[in-house]
């Protein structure tokens, strides 16, 4: 089915839910969340040594490398959405874009919370923001400016619009009104700005973040050590991106019982497809033009882990770009559920599982690791809970835009 404006669930305008936010699913993550939040606590009192499994051959844990490294990449669907709607002008996705950045931020925010823990002396990181001591031949420095940057810059300035919309309802103070429409007048002279600096940032961290593991040279696997990591870790970086805010978007429908514009869910799921494919391509490519390809079939872990990241990724992009495959919306969530999962054990891959640092090291995460970095991801829930149900994020038709605007009976029937 393709996409017309005339469909009748096509989605025109963003909605706030409404409805009680403390919910038994948000008490769930909250619990989660401050469970994280307190073994947090504890890591800066105790040290790195009795809440993690890291040692002096793996000095990067779960945080960095899952909750970064791999969440970020499901965070990417404001950068991927958005190129899809400024550089290549597909101005109809633009009406899912709130949640793409909303997703974005979330994500973003909840690794980098999570990367703070994971520094040994997290004292350190107030030498970011002075220019004078910055090592500008770090990849490393480079991945942590342009994260900052793209946080407290680009997505803070692209999710401002939601927030003003609703300090300019009557509800509010005269003079917060006033405040809201001036701001709303600099946001519009900033934005073209904002959506460069959110084009720029996330393509330079994204590739640093496969720069870094090239730099790890022999300790990592050679089927995974190629110099092709930053071009490989930047696709998938679009590929997870799209695929996360669809499986997102259709999650939000089904538990807020909110129509679906399946045709256009169903073009992002097709794109995030052939951009699979692209990769396959790419990753097949760079393993047989290096010459080693017979390493990864030597039917160890490192075979394993090959063909499950290769058939996670080319089975359902092969399946999504197949004609007739996009007509089932429960498939579509599957199969994009599968693109995740092999997308983000690629993405997870080098940094743990192929890295070897020598014989006499192991890492697993402790018990305590395993509930912080549990406890990041359910804070980024958390904020999505609040956030749809108190600003206008989710997409629907003009009908039900309208409806919620002129009538009370919305929470009722829609944000219970």
């Amino acid at each position: 089915m393709r996409w017309s404006s005339t469909y009748p669930n096509a989605w025109r305008r963003a909605i706030v839910l409404g409805g009680r936010v403390i919910t038994l699913p948000f008490v769930v993550v909250s619990a989660i969340a401050a469970l994280g939040l307190l073994l947090s606590l504890w890591r800066e009192w105790a040290g790195l040594g009795p809440v993690s499994g890291l040692n002096d051959g793996y000095a990067w844990g779960l945080y960095k490398n899952f909750n970064v490294t791999t969440l970020t990449a499901l965070g990417s669907g404001g950068y991927a959405l958005g190129v899809l709607v400024y550089v290549f002008n597909r101005r109809k996705y633009h009406v899912i874009m709130r949640t793409a950045l909303l997703t974005s931020i979330l994500c973003y925010t909840s690794g980098m919370l999570a990367l703070t823990v994971d520094v040994g002396r997290p004292w350190n990181l107030m030498w970011l923001a002075i220019p004078w001591a910055w090592n500008t031949h770090s990849v490393l420095f480079e991945v942590a400016l342009c994260m900052t940057a793209y946080v407290m810059i680009a997505l803070d300035l692209e999710n401002l619009t939601p927030l003003l919309e609703q300090l300019e309802e009557k509800h509010f103070p005269p003079v917060v009104n006033e405040l809201a429409r001036l701001a709303f007048r600099v946001v519009k002279v900033l934005y073209p700005y904002g959506v460069a600096l959110a084009f720029v940032l996330p393509s330079m961290h994204q590739s640093s973040l496969g720069s870094l593991m090239y730099q790890a040279g022999y300790r990592v696997h050679p089927v995974w050590q190629t110099p092709m990591l930053p071009l490989l870790y930047l696709v998938m970086a679009w590929v997870l991106g799209l695929a996360f805010v669809v499986l997102v978007l259709q999650a939000s429908c089904a538990i807020w019982k909110l129509p679906v514009d399946w045709p256009l869910l169903a073009s992002v799921a097709k794109i995030a497809g052939w951009l699979g494919l692209a990769w396959i391509a790419l990753r097949v490519g760079d393993v047989a033009v290096r010459g080693v390809l017979p390493k990864a079939f030597q039917w160890d872990l490192y075979t394993w882990v090959f063909l499950a990241e290769m058939l996670l990724v080319l089975i359902p992009a092969a399946l999504l770009t197949a004609r007739g495959m996009l007509a089932r919306p429960r498939r579509v969530f599957n199969l994009l559920l599968l693109l995740c999962a092999g997308g983000m054990l690629y993405r997870y891959t080098p940094t743990t599982i192929a890295f070897q640092p020598g014989d006499n090291y192991a890492y697993f995460p402790a018990v305590p690791e395993l509930l912080m970095s549990l406890g990041f991801i359910a804070l980024a829930v958390m904020g999505f809970l609040f956030t749809v149900k108190k600003f206008p994020i989710l997409p629907v038709p003009m009908n039900l835009y309208l409806k919620s605007t002129q009538t009370n009976d919305w929470n009722k029937e829609h944000a219970a």
